[in-house]
């Protein structure tokens, strides 16, 4: 298992950001059915992600052993309270220079600044992978993470309208962003 990093937090818990191992299967499904639940931003409804354990191991264990992308998580007292996943658009020759990421983070965990040291993390593998875009999806209401992604260089490029339609038959658009890696 790599550690990419222990960080103290603002509250001065302690976080640690590493690869995701095959024991964190049901960690994983627990985070992703949590954060479902408390945000409207992510792709899916709540109740949607419906991965068995084993699917997720299968999952997790594919990620470990690819060279194309990654998936971190993050943890605090052995709780995994955030995930971001990276990695190559397509192994086509003309997409190699291209990566897309994903990012969740518990409610309860959110404004003590894990997400930066998600995204920091993605763009360093980003930068070692020799990547020279990082592409991402938001939508448009999620001001707090727009935020973010612009103070760390993405810009936008574009709006899907009605990217995402609800179960009430709302929709919500989407920003297409993308930080160009130096």
């Amino acid at each position: 298992m790599k550690v990419y990093d222990e960080n103290i937090l603002k509250d001065g818990q302690k976080l640690v950001i590493r690869n995701a191992q095959e024991n964190d299967g049901q960690g994983l499904i627990d985070l992703l059915q949590t954060v479902d639940s408390e945000t409207r931003f992510l792709a899916r409804e709540p109740g949607e992600f419906n991965f068995t354990l084993e699917q997720e191991r299968e999952f997790i264990k594919s990620t470990m052993n690819a060279d194309n992308n990654q998936l971190l998580v993050g943890e605090i007292d052995d709780i995994i309270v955030a995930n971001c996943s990276v990695g190559i658009v397509s192994n086509n020759k003309r997409y190699l220079h291209r990566a897309a990421m994903g990012i969740s983070v518990r409610k309860k965990y959110w404004n003590k600044g894990i997400g930066k040291i998600l995204m920091n993390e993605c763009i360093k593998w980003c930068k070692e992978k020799g990547v020279e875009q990082l592409e991402l999806e938001v939508v448009t209401q999620n001001t707090r993470a727009i935020s973010m992604y612009e103070n760390l260089g993405f810009e936008k490029y574009g709006t899907k309208k009605n990217a995402l339609k609800y179960n009430d038959g709302t929709y919500a658009d989407e920003y297409y962003m993308i930080l160009f890696i130096e």
